[in-house]
């Protein structure tokens, strides 16, 4: 049998039903479809639609799914197409002809002469429809993978007896180009899959209504502010009169079962009608104390629920219920350039990644959970989606978690210049954009929408139209043209910007630029410090043992594309700045001090200057579609390195820093809380482990404020690479925070005329090359385990014995000894360092399902650990 390795074994399926949606007939048909290309399976959907059609031979597959995603499932490949280059090996030229989607069904007796629709939403890119021998819709009619399209088959359904669906669809064509098909785009994310993601990327549904059917429910939020005491709803939905003669009907509403409201409505003959139930007609929309939503660093994420319902001749035709928050997502500019976002009246200062879904398209609840976890855990609080939609899963984790969604509209390609459209082409934009503000609006996660990403549509009828779609269905949230700091001719300043880097730059750089490039001052939507490299564990899972070098074309495969497709401005700076690797694991190991320092300092700087005017700072990326070596937080297969922590103690809610600007020692406060009583502490360490400075002082710290402590002295006989050690403790003494700077006399200096779109070049690199030459010390490590029913807890006491500091702890818990790592896995911190006698306990936490059979390893590592020399309990090991 042909097999399949890590593409297959990553994902875990599930159904796209959205738990905290549910309705009184929504059949999603989700499993038991077949799939073949056109060129194997040549007869007509006339016949491929009835049900004596032998499909025994296609493929089995779920939907959603996408060709290849369909083909991986059946393992139709005897590779891995994640290892080396094997994706190109992907290449068919079957992928550019159409291929079938066929799928047998029965009604239920309950639903018999009722209204029947088939619901499609995600079609990739065009389909030709067939039901039961009949072509319902053409491809002239069905395509755009972002729209949701109805389709009226009561004349075609057998009520008794089986259907058979079958959608001859076609893949998008140049996406990435400015004449392409308005499809999902990656830029110069990835290599492109061969079938573009041909296929069905979302839901496709069967509905049954009684004459009348009523869908879209949405509640929309309103305080008199600064007050949160009444909340003024309003609600809206849409009704349909499914028939061809007018109708009236009885629209019912309930609020979290205690809040009733209706209203009659008459529906001309397959008329489609926005309901309003306005606060101002419905005084109990006017609700006191209400249950509020927040962003989960500034309170609870109550959600509430509403049951919409639609009567024709006295009989219920459907009911529809699901959550919604109550929030109020409102912005205001700064100045031109920053746009400042506020949340139930509340600014937020907005530090989060971008969301990259699987290359394949394949839909995980388990993934997404895992994923958004370690979002939260690196206390982000924002995701951003460029152009790549989720399913309703995704978007209900980050209602319930308290995680902010920024989405719009993808550069580069075909979406971004809709002067090329023709009259088609223009429809699909505009019901697609209708399609997304009716799914997207009622999601209390979903906080703003662009209309465009790397400019403002440039035809501004086109923006013009978006913003009329927008206004008539309610959108509740902010509306922005573009994610860069274009001026559109008609919505005027964004007051965001996408102005790099995307590759290196050294930690100076983000406090020094303040009003040209990408330093912290408004919002970035999209920046990054450049190339992650995984840690080993994990490039071996997609690089051949000998091509892991960074001249090595496999290497250069797994960068980005374009101006990303390497890693040598990341390589000239680890270079100059922490000297010559002595070998590829030695170049991994100076990677994390370079991309853990390099993500800390972007972070920590738009922390500082929040509201002095930066807003907000997106890092491109979150993760990969697929193993990668650049921008990303964690990396395909979930593990948490350098970049990862330095993100993390980054934004710590509570946090002390240094800023490289100043010299100066000043804590950060991301909480709704005022701080008094707190001790901040900083702690200089020449590089042999001797401490040349120390001061303490008692502070306090507004809510969502900054505090600048001190400056830091001149000293003499400092060595030319030392250590910065910065701890904070709140007025009950317990430490809040713990960050540690390497630092160096000798700074990182840019050379400003010579930037570029994508990075700023250094004219001169500080000198981290002592580090090399660093006594090492000796640690000591006991442990302890608590293991309940699904999770495991371990807490890992590490005690520096040596009269050095013990530099950048590396701890892993693994499968067994010489085993692989547990994953995902939660810490607490990692990567720690620790002063001479020093002594730290770190949490580590992950699902026993992930975690093997065998006892679990904990296997500590660090820059100038002397392995012989430390102990451990039975179970613990040193390299």
């Amino acid at each position: 049998m042909k097999s399949i390795f890590l593409a297959v074994l990553m994902f875990t399926f599930y159904s796209t039903f959205a738990q905290s949606k549910t309705e009184t007939f929504d059949m999603v048909l989700h499993d038991g479809w077949n799939m073949q290309s056109s060129q194997t399976a040549t007869a007509t959907g006339d016949k491929i639609s009835q049900k004596n059609f032998n499909a025994a031979s296609w493929y089995n597959v779920s939907v959603p799914t996408t060709i290849i995603a369909g083909l991986l499932a059946n393992y139709y490949y005897n590779f891995d197409p994640f290892y080396a280059k094997n994706f190109e090996k992907l290449a068919d030229k079957r992928l550019n002809k159409t291929w079938w989607f066929r799928k047998s069904f029965q009604l239920p007796a309950t639903e018999s002469g009722k209204n029947v629709v088939l619901k499609l939403h995600g079609i990739n890119y065009k389909a030709n429809v067939w039901l039961n021998g009949k072509l319902i819709s053409d491809s002239s009619q069905v395509k755009g993978p972002f729209r949701i399209i109805e389709l009226d088959v009561t004349k075609d359904i057998n009520y008794d007896g089986d259907n058979v669906l079958a959608l001859e669809i076609l893949r998008p064509f140049n996406p990435n180009k400015r004449d392409g098909d308005l499809a999902i785009d990656y830029a110069d994310w990835i290599h492109y899959p061969p079938d573009y993601n041909g296929g069905i990327v979302n839901n496709v549904e069967i509905k049954t209504y009684n004459k009348v059917g009523v869908q879209f429910p949405f509640v929309s939020t309103h305080f008199d502010l600064p007050s949160l005491d009444v909340a003024h709803l309003n609600v809206y939905a849409v009704a349909t009169n499914y028939t061809n003669e007018a109708q009236d009907a009885t629209i019912k509403g309930k609020i979290n079962n205690d809040i009733d409201f209706h209203q009659t409505v008459h529906l001309a003959p397959n008329e489609k009608k926005q309901i309003v139930f306005s606060n101002d007609e419905y005084k109990q929309l006017n609700i006191q104390h209400p249950k509020i939503w927040w962003p989960w660093q500034y309170g609870k994420q109550d959600l509430n629920r509403i049951t919409i319902s639609a009567e024709a001749d006295g009989n219920t035709s459907n009911t529809i219920s699901e959550n919604f928050g109550i929030r109020e997502v409102t912005s205001t500019f700064i100045n031109n350039a920053s746009r400042e976002f506020i949340v139930n009246g509340k600014p937020i200062m907005l530090r989060g990644a971008a969301w990259s879904p699987d290359i394949f398209q394949r839909h995980s609840l388990n993934r997404d959970k895992q994923e958004l976890k370690l979002v939260r855990d690196m206390n982000m609080n924002i995701v951003r989606s460029e152009g790549k939609f989720e399913d309703d899963n995704f978007y209900d984790v980050c209602d319930e978690k308290g995680l902010l969604v920024m989405t719009g509209w993808m550069c580069c390609g075909a979406w971004q210049y809709p002067e090329n459209w023709d009259k088609a082409e223009r429809a699909v934009a505009m019901s697609s954009d209708s399609s997304m503000m009716y799914w997207l609006r009622n999601k209390a996660c979903i906080m703003v929408w662009l209309n465009g990403s790397d400019m403002p549509p440039r035809d501004t009828s086109v923006e013009r139209d978006y913003l009329n779609i927008e206004a008539a269905l309610n959108w509740p949230n902010p509306l922005v043209s573009t994610a860069d700091a274009s001026k559109s001719k008609v919505s005027g300043y964004s007051g965001v910007k996408m102005n790099g880097p995307y590759d290196w730059v050294p930690p100076a750089y983000w406090e020094a630029d303040t009003s040209e490039y990408g330093g912290a001052w408004s919002f970035a939507t999209e920046i990054s410090p450049g190339p992650s490299i995984p840690p080993y564990e994990s490039l071996i899972k997609f690089l051949p043992k000998d091509s892991i070098s960074n001249t090595n074309s496999d290497w250069l495969y797994h960068c980005g594309t374009m101006n990303f497709g390497n890693t040598k401005i990341f390589d000239s700076a680890l270079y100059g700045r922490y000297g010559n690797p002595s070998s590829m694991k030695d170049y991994i190991a100076k990677a994390q001090l370079q991309n853990y320092e390099g993500e800390r300092a972007m972070m920590e700087a738009y922390g500082l200057k929040k509201y002095h005017t930066a807003t907000g700072v997106v890092q491109w990326m979150l993760a990969n579609p697929w193993p990668s070596l650049i921008w990303h937080t964690y990396d395909y297969y979930l593990y948490p390195a350098g970049s990862y922590f330095g993100m993390k103690e980054s934004m710590v809610p509570l946090h002390v820093m240094y800023s490289y600007k100043s010299n100066a020692v000043d804590v950060t406060n991301s909480l709704l809380q005022k701080f008094d009583g707190l001790s901040v502490k900083a702690d200089i360490y020449n590089l042999d482990g001797t401490n040349k400075y120390s001061n303490t002082i008692t502070t306090s710290v507004d809510e969502d404020s900054i505090k600048e402590c001190f400056g830091l002295p001149n000293i003499s006989d400092l060595s030319g690479t030392y250590f910065l050690r910065l701890e904070l403790k709140d007025a009950d003494g317990k430490i809040k925070d713990i960050n540690w700077y390497w630092l160096s006399q000798k700074s990182d200096e840019l050379n400003w005329k010579k930037s570029k779109w994508y990075y700023t070049p250094q004219s001169s690199f500080t000198d981290y090359t002592a580090l090399n030459n660093m006594p090492q010390t000796s640690v000591d490590v006991e442990h302890s385990t608590d293991k309940n029913a699904d999770s495991s807890t371990h807490k890992i006491t590490i005690k520096n014995t040596g009269k050095a500091i013990a530099f950048f702890v590396h701890v892993r818990v693994l499968k067994g000894k010489k085993a692989d790592d547990i994953l995902p896995v939660i810490f607490s911190d990692n990567y720690i360092s620790l002063a001479p006698g020093e002594s730290r306990t770190i949490g580590c936490t992950y699902s026993n399902k992930d975690a093997g059979e065998a006892a679990p390893f904990v296997l500590i590592s660090g820059w100038n650990l002397n392995a012989a020399q430390s102990k451990g309990e039975k179970n613990v090991g040193f390299e």
